[in-house]
């Protein structure tokens, strides 16, 4: 059985190796928690402008689908009569 710590033991100011190694495992995570938070900052502006620029573009599709529509509708024989079939020409 080890003798009990001494005031002077107990109260020694240096650190073992493995707290030491630890400590600075635990500084480098911090930092690169830091890093990952200010990407993840980074991306979120990036996908914001993204969204952003998408909604300008939501007026110019709607004329866009308008002129679609129009363009694609059946042309109308304004001249042809009621009557006579749609087609023009004598019966």
């Amino acid at each position: 059985m080890p003798p009990p710590p001494t005031d002077s033991t107990a109260s020694r100011p240096e650190k073992t190796y493995f707290e030491t190694q630890r400590e600075a495992l635990i500084e480098e995570i911090a930092k690169a928690f830091d890093q990952v938070l200010l990407n993840l900052n980074h991306l979120n502006r990036s996908l914001e402008g993204l969204a952003d620029v998408g909604q300008e573009f939501t007026e110019i599709e709607a004329l866009w689908s308008k002129f679609d529509t129009v363009m694609t509708q059946p042309i109308r024989d304004d001249n042809a009569s009621p009557g006579s079939g749609g087609e023009g020409g004598a019966q």
